[in-house]
């Protein structure tokens, strides 16, 4: 996973705004040809990354907290996702185990939200039944508005957040210099057997799946516009074959790449930041000589 590497952490200044913890996770399946990732394209009202496409996931939610993931080894994640040495600039003094089962939860609820997909288990470790499933199904639009706690229904059905199938992938901490900042991880999980991701959520307008290589070209043709983070995560899985070799990858990097992108960084620095970043500029120009997707206001690269 040579996409990106650790990076030295910017000094915060008393003006910045902190970088908010947030996550994503791209659900994988093997297809006819290969490894496939569902993404979706974020809406062109969205604040954040408006037209990019891009994966399920959003802000850590203070909810989460409320969200327990049983099982978890929380300070083996805290681990893997670098919290010890490189804290959420707006939790610094959290413990990192805390920290870690905030990023899991909130992907267990994200994913759910956007996708209908549920990352849960039977109280006795088998699947979810499919009447529980059809009942949770209902009551998406309830949790994404926070009429409803995604925790308490899944006990009401006798059920529990399960993150045993999830791999840490990657970090990427936005530069100082913007208004909107965030400390994303970026997760891998298969999509679990018999449920098919959707598109319930109005902050996208399209979703699908796709192989890597073939969003990355779609890319450079301009039909879909990929911001830098996602652009590595895609990047980093495009030689692989299938979700087997990808969650092999996943779970051999403890501590998973962590990139903060440093305000106004030259070609150099920003290759130190991120290996591939002169590859991820041509295909941006290659994609802005089209015109055929509106570029993303957020783009920093």
């Amino acid at each position: 996973m040579d996409a990106a590497q650790t990076s030295s952490p910017e000094t915060l200044p008393a003006e910045a705004t902190p970088a908010r913890a947030a996550a994503s996770l791209l659900l994988l399946r093997d297809g006819a040809a290969g490894l496939e990732v569902f993404h979706v394209r974020r809406a062109g009202t969205m604040a954040f990354s408006a037209h990019a496409t891009a994966f399920p996931g959003g802000r850590v939610d203070p909810s989460d907290d409320a969200l327990p993931v049983p099982g978890a080894d929380l300070a083996a994640w805290a681990r893997r996702l670098g919290l010890e040495d490189r804290p959420v600039e707006t939790q610094p003094e959290d413990d990192p185990a805390r920290v870690a089962a905030r990023f899991l939860a909130a992907v267990v609820r994200e994913t759910f939200e956007e996708t209908g997909v549920l990352l849960a288990r039977a109280a006795d470790g088998g699947h979810v039944p499919p009447e529980a499933a059809a009942a949770l199904a209902g009551r998406r639009e309830d949790v994404e508005a926070h009429a409803a706690d995604l925790g308490a229904l899944l006990a009401e059905h006798g059920l529990a957040a399960d993150v045993s199938g999830l791999r840490a992938w990657q970090r990427w901490i936005t530069p100082l210099s913007v208004p909107r900042r965030y400390d994303t991880a970026f997760f891998l999980v298969a999509v679990p057997a018999g449920q098919d991701p959707d598109r319930l959520t109005t902050e996208a307008t399209e979703h699908g799946w796709a192989r890597p290589a073939d969003l990355i070209t779609a890319f450079q043709a301009g039909d879909v516009n990929l911001m830098a983070p996602q652009w590595a995560q895609l990047r980093a899985l495009m030689d692989l074959p299938d979700v087997e070799a990808a969650l092999r990858a996943g779970a051999a990097a403890e501590p998973v790449p962590v990139v903060q992108l440093t305000s106004g960084a030259s070609p150099e620095e920003r290759t130190r930041e991120f290996s591939h970043a002169a590859e991820y500029r041509e295909h941006l120009r290659s994609f802005r000589t089209h015109d055929r997707v509106q570029d993303t206001p957020d783009n920093v690269l």
